[in-house]
């Protein structure tokens, strides 16, 4: 496959214009388990309320449900208090 890009010279000429350094040096050193902890606190995550925020009644739901929350804990607690 190499060959096969030597063979054009345009192209060829354009790839030897970019220079890619590889860091070898990093990439052998083992990492301690405190990195590797800190790397997987700092990867993205999926956002699990993605359904809900896609429609309309998802946004309604999310506005609603702590206000539904909050009357049903106040109730609960006038229940429990008499």
């Amino acid at each position: 496959m190499k060959e096969d890009f030597k063979n054009e010279e345009e192209l060829a000429n354009l790839l030897d214009t970019y220079k890619i350094d590889v860091p070898t040096k990093k990439l052998a050193v083992k990492q301690s388990p405190f990195s590797r902890f800190i790397r997987y606190l700092g990867s993205p995550a999926k956002d699990p309320l993605e359904k809900l925020s896609d429609s309309n009644n998802g946004y309604l739901f999310l506005k609603l449900f702590p206000i539904v929350c909050g009357i049903f804990l106040a109730m609960v607690q006038i229940l429990f208090l008499y």
